[in-house]
């Protein structure tokens, strides 16, 4: 069987740095399942990885367009070549990224289930985080829900929530896999989402976004953080401020996501990471990875 190493984490985690490093000490190359950054000219905004910071060959990254449809059977698809092509050439494949449901996709089958919604489940989540949501775990359902159909959106999110944990809990993976899930102390976590609002700024998004309207982009379709607020700040709606609280505030609604699922619906091995030695997480990363190639770390024990 492959052996595959993911690497996952809530936004601002530390991933792109650690991976990059790992992935050159042995021998590996990087797939990309962040769906962010599959998008061209989403960059700054995104925090998409910068040539600079590649110290491997990466893949499935940039190559749509903004607001290309691309449905997560076609990423299971792709993914799943990209690594059989890197297993061939006898690399260590990585997969790396946020989002959620990608990286099981390419482990698990995907189907959908019949499942009992839980009505208190979504509470603390408006109308818009709903959908939102909804489409950070499926983008191809974007036009098949309208945003105030607050009652379908959370049946479609169970429906996928539910067939992934299930398929966790009754089905072989595909691969051989080790999943490290790195993972900040929240508030340090937080507190560097904060700050990194005002240095996307400081690095030009906001003419990243002028860009795009420029070139006729409509930002409404964009589902990536952020984007949606600076149009809005643009056409003089909200001011930079504002703006600025409001990506921070979904940011940190989307990083609580993440954890709360890296948690309790994958079969992940936690690495506390400290901000200011990122050698520890480093160095625990790697003796995970050195014993899951050699074989120490299994299914069973891991």
């Amino acid at each position: 069987m492959i052996k595959v190493i993911g690497i996952v984490g809530a936004t601002g985690s530390g991933k792109t740095y650690l991976s990059n490093i790992l992935a050159k000490k042995f021998n590996g190359e990087i797939i990309n399942t962040d769906a962010s950054s599959f998008r061209k000219r989403l960059d700054i905004g995104t925090a998409k990885v910068k040539q600079k910071e590649m110290f491997v060959k990466h893949h499935l990254i940039d190559f749509l367009s903004p607001i290309e449809e691309y449905s997560i059977n076609n990423f299971q698809k792709d993914c799943r070549g990209k690594i059989q092509s890197l297993n061939k050439q006898n690399k260590t494949i990585f997969l790396v990224g946020g989002s959620m449901l990608y990286l099981n996709s390419v482990i698990y089958d995907y189907q959908f289930s019949k499942v009992k919604r839980d009505k208190k489940k979504y509470l603390e989540y408006s109308n818009e985080e709903l959908y939102e949501y909804l489409l950070e775990l499926d983008p191809s359902l974007k036009d098949k829900y309208h945003p105030n159909n607050r009652r379908r959106i959370e049946r479609a999110i169970d429906l996928i929530e539910d067939d992934s944990l299930k398929k966790q809990q009754t089905e072989s993976k595909f691969y051989d896999t080790l999943i490290i899930f790195l993972n900040p102390e929240r508030k340090d976590l937080y507190e560097r989402i904060n700050n990194r609002v005002d240095e996307m700024i400081e690095q030009g998004w906001i003419e990243e976004v002028k860009a795009l309207k420029e070139d006729g982009i409509n930002l409404s379709l964009v589902k990536e953080i952020g984007y949606k607020e600076l149009d809005c700040y643009l056409d003089g709606k909200i001011s930079l401020d504002d703006a600025k609280k409001i990506i921070a505030q979904k940011t940190r609604n989307y990083a609580k996501r993440q954890i709360t699922w890296y948690r309790n619906k994958l079969d992940c091995i936690e690495v506390k990471v400290d901000y200011n030695n990122l050698n520890e997480a480093l160095e625990e990363a790697e003796e995970l990875i050195r014993s899951f190639l050699d074989g120490k770390i299994t299914e069973e024990n891991s």
